[in-house]
This record gives C-alpha cells, structure tokens and sequence, in this order.
C-alpha cells in the first residue's frame, strides 16, 4: 500500500499557491462540475474531507440520501466564504490526514487530482500532471463501479471497460482492445466522464470513448 499523505499534502500545497494567483473574476468562473463555480469547488475541497462522520449522515438523511445533491448543496453552502479564508483554510489542512465518511485517503487524493482539473481547466490554466498522483488516481477511477459510481453520470468502470487506454506524456496504460491515446489529463478526464476537446484522444478507440462520454453526461 502507498502512503497517499505526502501527495495529499503536495496536491494541497500546489493548489493553495495558485489560487493565490487568481483574480476575483476568476473565482466566479463556471468548473467543470455542473452549477459549481471555482470557488464552490475549492469550498468542497477544503471541508469535504473534515466534515464530522455525524454532520454528513444528517446531511444525507435531511437530503434524502441524494449524494450529488447532497455534496452539490454543501460545495454552494461552504462556496459563500471568501477566497481569502477558503486558501488559509486549505493550507491550514495540508498535512490534515482525516477523510470524508466512507472514503479512504487514496478517495482523497483522486478528489484532489480531478477537482484540480474541474478548476484549471475552465480557467485556461494548465499544469503538468503530477505521475504518481495521477497513476493512483487513474487506477482508482478506472475500478469505480457500483453504487460508487453514483456520483458519476456514468460508472468509470464501464466508460473505459474494452479499451485500451495509453498516456501519452506519462508512462501509464490501462486495459485492452482498441487503443486511445491522449494526455494523462485528457485520460482522466473522459475516465471520469468530463468533457475533452476535439483531438485530444486519438486511437482506434476513441470514438466509442467520446461516445460513451457523450451518451453519460446529464
């Protein structure tokens, strides 16, 4: 088993200076996650993890045990702080080692890693993929399935099921038949159901990746 702590810890620390970086605009920009902006994001990413074991089972049961609603709500709720305190908030948890209820520091790590994602992206703002995180979050995602994929449009496990998937710019595959090949980032994101730009993944297996992605997205 890999201690995910000290990537916890980098992905925290990365994504605390560059938030530094952003303009008050930029905090209002729609995320990848639907009716989430960047800072509602950050907010989910900053208290999801911390919230008390009790505090989410009343959320759940008050919300009907609709997990996306529920994680929805609670990202908009913590999203009305202001910037300032959600960064001195996320630097003050850096080396925090707990987890949401149900979960496991790898989950943690892969919220990190794809959230990161949610956030850059829309913003035009890249970064290298970092390998080790992105392999455990790759492989993580690729094995989600069952009721843990309800927090998905489409279960990740059969998005990729019968495809090949092969990193480009890292040394990372997954799985067999037809190949798709893109960025580690490009991966990720159609793994878990996001949307890619037109020429990101090539390969015999890309079309029915698209089209998967397409037929799951709500």
């Amino acid at each position: 088993m890999v201690d995910v702590g000290p990537l916890v810890s980098a992905e925290r620390r990365t994504l605390a200076d560059f938030l530094d970086t952003l303009s008050p605009s930029e905090w209002e920009v729609p995320s990848l996650c639907p009716a989430w902006r960047v800072r509602d994001v950050v907010a989910h990413i900053v208290h999801g993890p911390l919230e008390p074991p009790a505090a989410t089972l009343l959320a759940l049961a008050r919300g009907g045990f609709r997990i996306n609603h529920v994680v929805a709500a609670s990202a908009r709720r913590w999203g009305q702080q202001e910037p300032a305190a959600l960064i001195q908030r996320l630097r003050e948890i850096v080396d925090d080692r707990r987890a949401p209820l149900f979960v496991t520091g790898t989950h943690v790590l892969a919220d990190l890693v794809t959230h990161d994602l949610d956030i850059r992206r829309p913003l035009r703002r890249p970064r290298p993929m970092p390998p080790e995180a992105f392999r455990i979050t790759a492989e993580l995602m690729t094995s989600v399935g069952g009721p843990l994929a309800l927090v998905f449009a489409r279960s990740p496990r059969r998005t990729v099921q019968g495809l090949r998937l092969v990193a480009s710019d890292l040394d990372w595959t997954h799985g067999d038949g037809p190949d798709v090949f893109g960025s580690a980032e490009a991966l990720l994101l159609a793994i878990t159901g996001r949307p890619v730009e037109r020429g990101e993944l090539t390969g015999s297996g890309a079309s029915a990746l698209l089209a998967r992605i397409s037929r799951g997205r709500i």
